[in-house]
């Protein structure tokens, strides 16, 4: 039987429509089965939060991925379908919070210890990047902000003699050290047992601070142990970048830890979010960062 021009034109335009709805349909159920299994096993709450989850730009691009895939498949576009499936399986590895939370368990330092040292410290090393100014330039902390409550809680312990604040940035109008100083200052720590080192990143911070122990400031304390304040994903990085410089005698104080205690299952876990794809991409940072010695 032979068809008409028209009916070979209509058949032409349906496939894409079929493939379209196919795609549609596929990323509908996947989601739906996500939201119902986390309603199932966690409760409206957890549901709520994972159909956010899905309508956020990085659950979109999730489901917009699979959705595309299965599209160009049935179009017969088979290269464009395998890259669609590179995408939703790069998200979905990348943006998985257990994935994450595992990955970055992996770069960070264990905690020892709460006390760091018996006598007082002579200093405590705060590496930069922990606040900054807002919009109307008031120093806030950060997301890495545990660094300066750990340090605040070693100075009121009376475990620290003195605090030095690392980094500068070539952008902002104030630089690391200087808003740690602000906010230092803020909760009384003296003026003169507060100290700057500058550094744009952590291998300049380290060689401008063994610069400075080389020859530290008449105020600076004279006796004591030196401890060295960071996340606990960079605390490793830190380390090696400050042995690199001669500095061997830091007492490492990990803190901001982002891998989580053990949580109960929920589907939720699944659906990747922006902030699973933050931790995923510190971790990978710093495996990168060993990787090419820095």
């Amino acid at each position: 039987m032979i068809m008409s021009d028209s009916a070979t034109e209509f058949v032409s335009r349906a496939t894409p429509l079929r493939a379209a709805v196919t795609g549609l349909a596929a990323g509908g159920i996947m989601n739906g089965l996500f939201a119902v299994g986390t309603w199932f096993y966690s409760g409206a709450a957890m549901a709520a939060g994972c159909a956010t989850d899905l309508v956020m730009p990085v659950g979109l691009i999730w489901t917009f991925s699979l959705v595309a895939s299965l599209v160009f498949f049935r179009a017969g576009r088979r290269w464009a379908s395998a890259a669609m499936v590179g995408i939703f399986l790069l998200v979905s590895v990348s943006g998985n919070g257990w994935i994450a939370d595992k990955f970055i368990h992996s770069v960070e330092m264990p905690r020892k210890t709460l006390q760091p040292a018996a006598e007082p410290l002579r200093a405590v090393v705060m590496l930069g990047g922990s606040a900054g100014l807002a919009y109307d330039d008031v120093p806030e902390l950060r997301d890495a902000g545990q660094r300066n409550w750990l340090t605040a809680q070693l100075w009121a312990a009376g475990k620290a003699q003195s605090v030095i604040c690392t980094g500068t940035s070539p952008v902002a109008k104030m630089g690391p050290s200087e808003v740690g100083r602000v906010l230092f200052e803020s909760i009384g720590i003296p003026e003169d047992k507060i100290f700057e080192v500058p550094g744009d990143n952590t291998s300049q911070e380290m060689k401008n601070l063994a610069a400075f122990f080389a020859s530290p400031p008449k105020a600076f304390p004279v006796t004591g142990e030196i401890g060295l304040v960071t996340s606990a994903f960079h605390m490793h990085r830190a380390i090696r970048l400050a042995e690199a410089e001669g500095i061997d005698f830091f007492i490492p104080l990990p803190c901001g830890y982002e891998s989580s205690a053990p949580q109960d299952f929920s589907p939720r876990m699944l659906v990747p979010s922006a902030e699973a794809m933050d931790t995923f991409s510190h971790a990978l940072k710093e495996r990168l960062a060993r990787i090419v010695g820095r």
